[in-house]
């Protein structure tokens, strides 16, 4: 009997042994993640060969692991996200930090684009495009302004009375008024035939430096030229974060370098930072750093953060709040 309730143990034991090797170990680094630039990276080991992960309930994704590590990046939202990741019989819980949004895309295509065209015209034709907004801006002023004293004027002249006659010559006067803005109307409406046409040749300049009026869905290159990429991670709208590739070769050439100089300012103002103070920053932080595989300190502008990373044939601008 002792010889049976031996070999038992034993046997059990050795099936308890086998059936742990069979089990897959499943760890992360962190419990909860924080972005860095566009997405925040979820690492983690285990010994099986992929993990299947989930972001808030959504499909499940696959990733490889390679000599038992896996990384898995989530792009940023403005809410905190919760990551389920599944190895073998394993399975663990993670969270993602909320982060803010930089600007909405359409104000950021609306706002880039104008700029870039604008930055097309000449000297004169961007004094009359800003003469003409100005004066568009003052004579709707004056129509609104025009409107309301005539509706009262009518009421006025419903009553009858006194205040008919009062109404009466209010509207008189409003006549000659009315002609008078008529006439800057016409005026208005032929220097905006000429800016318009400037605006359409400088737009034809740069057609394919422009931002899609499309909003993009997530994390992708919305624009992509010799000189630069432009990626952006978007959720619902909101774009999280920036962020401009630039081949080191392009700074070797001045024309190559002027056209990223200028889509960098372009993305710089229209996210809410101080264009002139980072462009100075920035090229006081590359011209001082000899390395070509490490990164810069941040730049701080505004409330936008500017993370600067240098490879040996690209340079990475990341822009966030």
């Amino acid at each position: 009997m002792k010889k049976t309730y031996a070999v038992a143990a034993t046997a059990g034991l050795l099936a308890l042994v086998l059936a742990g090797c069979g089990q897959s170990k499943l760890t992360t680094t962190k419990s909860t993640y924080t972005r860095n630039g566009l997405v925040a990276a979820v690492k983690g080991h285990t010994n099986a060969k992929t993990v299947s992960y989930q972001v808030d309930g959504a499909q499940a994704k696959k990733q490889k692991v390679r000599d038992k590590t896996f990384v898995i990046q989530v792009p940023a939202k403005t809410t905190r996200q919760k990551v389920t990741l599944t190895a073998g019989n394993d399975q663990t819980t993670v969270h993602v930090k909320a982060a803010k949004r930089l600007t909405t895309y359409k104000q950021l295509a609306n706002g880039y684009n104008q700029a870039l065209i604008g930055s097309k015209l000449t000297k004169k034709q961007q004094k009359a495009a800003q003469k003409l907004q100005v004066q568009g801006a003052a004579l709707k002023k004056q129509q609104a302004k025009l409107q309301a004293t005539v509706k009262t004027a009518k009421a006025q002249v419903a009553k009858g009375g006194t205040a008919a006659m009062a109404g009466a010559k209010t509207l008189q006067a409003q006549q000659a008024a009315a002609a008078q803005l008529q006439t800057q109307a016409a005026s208005l409406q032929a220097s905006q035939k000429s800016v318009a046409a400037a605006m359409k040749t400088a737009k034809a300049k740069v057609k394919d430096e422009l931002l899609p009026t499309k909003t993009p869905k997530g994390v992708t290159n919305v624009l992509s030229t010799k000189d630069y990429t432009i990626r952006l991670n978007v959720q619902a709208g909101d774009v999280m974060g920036s962020a401009m590739i630039v081949p080191t070769k392009a700074f070797k050439n001045k024309t190559r370098q002027k056209k990223f100089g200028t889509a960098f300012a372009l993305m710089t103002s229209v996210t809410g930072a101080n264009a002139k103070q980072v462009m100075k920053k920035f090229s006081k932080e590359t011209k001082s750093n000899k390395s070509s595989t490490t990164t810069i300190d941040p730049i701080y502008s505004k409330g936008v953060k500017f993370s600067v990373g240098v490879s040996a044939s690209d340079l990475y601008i990341f822009m966030t709040k």
